[in-house]
């Protein structure tokens, strides 16, 4: 038994660490105003985000790069609200922006798979750019993707940090907590080389490497995963070519969940894909986050019967709690903002999450009004 303890225990608190350590010494991408400005086009799939498109469009023409340089490309996924209708009188009032407005056509389970392979068709340049329609993006995004590309022009993957928007509620801050910790494993999986987690909506990449792995070929039958399925495919034709782009002028904010239960399916579709991928580190971290979530959540019961000694139960609260500051200590000095009056809080409550979003995960929970990766028909 004590050997088992130790190896979740310790090995939750050592992968933890190590990963997230990483982004306080993996080199920044600064934006260098002389450098010339590469063309991007830009995909953002959308259904039903007539609340958050506004906030996103006002984004979009802050943009500090030069008009003809960004191609917007929306691809609407069935959205039965007034989404197209805002999109319409955007390109109408904005006739300098290059915007195409595409229907996706359903060919998959996976809306964002068929948005983004339906807009490569009918994008103009090889860079290529995906954020969410709910999302806010910061005046300097593009620049910092053509910086990091003049840095390294024969980078053909890009992943880069996602925040959520700060508000003061216990559910908010776990999300953004949550975040900010997954933003940290994935500048470390990068850092060693060993890329296995990115977010859709803050990534890039190249037309023509798309291509050469034949897009989600192999994966459309899962909602969700367009973000990691790709980058799986293209670390694994040459992981030096994909890269983090750590710069706070990059830094994507999208909006956190409302909802204990909106919340719950939207991290069990995440899950699934999670168990759908190669990497072994991937499935290794996350079976580790279950066990320690699971013993946390044992412990007192365990010890109580004696299973574990004084000294086990004890330590099972100051690994943890030791692990969870001190991340939460790394990610404050790159995202600044974290809610610290919450952390006790979501200290207790999160374990039990983990294993209600591992339970949901093991089933098809309905998302958007769709059951995850389920098919879509073309009436959808």
């Amino acid at each position: 038994m004590s050997g088992l303890f130790f190896i979740i225990v310790f090995g939750y608190a050592l992968m933890i660490l190590l990963l997230s350590k990483e982004i306080l010494t993996y080199p920044a991408t600064k934006i260098d105003p002389t450098k010339e400005q590469l063309p991007f086009s830009i995909i953002i799939n959308y259904r039903d985000e007539q609340n958050r498109l506004p906030a996103l469009l006002n984004s979009i023409k802050k943009q500090q790069y030069r008009l003809e340089k960004t191609q917007w490309i929306f691809v609407n996924d069935k959205a039965t609200d007034h989404s197209l209708e805002i999109l319409q009188s955007f390109k109408v009032q904005n006739p300098k922006l290059q915007i195409l407005l595409l229907d996706r056509i359903p060919k998959s389970a996976s809306g964002k798979k068929d948005g983004i392979t339906q807009a490569l068709a009918s994008s103009k340049y090889r860079h290529i750019l995906t954020t969410d329609a709910d999302c806010i993006l910061p005046t300097e995004w593009v620049l910092s993707y053509n910086a990091i590309y003049n840095e390294h022009p024969d980078a053909h993957f890009i992943a880069a940090p996602v925040v959520i928007k700060q508000e003061n509620t216990i559910l908010t801050a776990l999300q953004q907590q949550e975040m900010m910790a997954l933003q940290l494993i994935t500048a470390g999986s990068f850092s060693y080389r060993q890329p296995f987690m990115c977010n859709g909506a803050n990534m890039s990449f190249t037309k023509e490497a798309f291509y050469e792995v034949n897009g989600y070929h192999g994966n459309n039958h899962i909602s969700s995963g367009d973000d990691v399925f790709l980058l799986e495919k293209l670390a694994a034709e040459d992981v030096m070519k994909c890269r983090y782009l750590k710069s706070t002028a990059a830094m994507v904010i999208t909006f956190p969940k409302l909802h204990l239960k909106s919340m719950i399916y939207q991290r069990a579709r995440w899950a699934q894909k999670g168990s759908k991928t190669k990497s072994m580190l991937n499935k290794l971290l996350s079976f580790q986050v279950l066990l320690m979530s699971l013993l946390f959540i044992t412990s007192p019961l365990l010890w109580s019967f004696s299973v574990i000694t004084s000294q086990m139960f004890i330590g099972v609260l100051l690994v943890k709690a030791f692990t969870d500051i001190i991340v939460l200590v790394i990610a404050d000095q790159f995202f600044g903002g974290v809610k610290w009056r919450f952390v006790i809080i979501n200290f207790l409550i999160y374990p039990f999450l983990v294993l209600m979003i591992a339970v949901k995960s093991l089933s098809k929970p309905i998302w958007q009004g769709r059951t995850v990766n389920t098919p879509a028909s073309p009436q959808d």
